[in-house]
């Protein structure tokens, strides 16, 4: 059996916050399961926003060369692809969403050009923490997080949305959420 490999996409401008936290439980499951994981910070990469110059149309690259040149490569061979990040005004911050944005190129390559971009049975996990408790607090990042794992070829497995959350500490009080984040890991990377 293949040794499944984690791709964990930090996507808070803030280290060691409550999504950060959260997500190192999940890292922490799928680790104990025998997987291979990788943490990327998106906050600490080169990423310039998609300017929608439509070169990639053409051939399905991206003609900027920043961190996503070697971010591309990660996003096609991980297993398992987790995005974590908080809400801000509803969505997702500007380090996941540019991130997201510039796979413009993928979607091109994949649903324009018709090429393939990875290969198997391959899952996303979407991890969230957001401070207000609205209702439908979680629902555009999730259109857009399903969006984004549709297009990399990613199946959505499934998400971990805590609200109320404003404090990092607040996340560790939190009845269940430490136990829910390290089952999430080890069923992300159980056959």
């Amino acid at each position: 059996m293949t040794k499944k490999t984690v791709l964990a996409l930090a996507g808070s401008p803030v280290k060691d916050g409550s999504t950060d936290r959260l997500l190192d439980l999940v890292l922490r499951g799928a680790r104990m399961k025998g997987a291979s994981v990788e943490k990327i910070y998106l906050c600490e990469l080169e990423i310039t926003p998609c300017n929608s110059c439509g070169k990639c149309e053409k051939t399905g690259a991206c003609p900027i060369n920043d961190d996503m040149k070697w971010l591309y490569k990660k996003l096609l061979k991980s297993h398992v692809i987790i995005l974590a990040s908080p809400i801000y005004f509803m969505g997702l911050p500007a380090q996941s969403k540019s991130m997201i944005d510039r796979c413009q190129s993928i979607w091109v390559k994949r649903f324009k050009l018709k090429k393939k971009f990875g290969k198997g049975d391959r899952k996303g996990f979407f991890v969230s923490v957001g401070n207000m408790a609205r209702p439908h607090l979680f629902r555009g990042a999730v259109a857009t997080v399903k969006a984004f794992f549709t297009t990399i070829g990613v199946r959505y497995a499934g998400d971990l949305l805590f609200s109320k959350i404003e404090d990092k500490e607040n996340i560790m009080e939190h009845p269940t959420a430490m136990k829910d984040a390290l089952e999430a890991g080890t069923k992300l990377v159980s056959d």
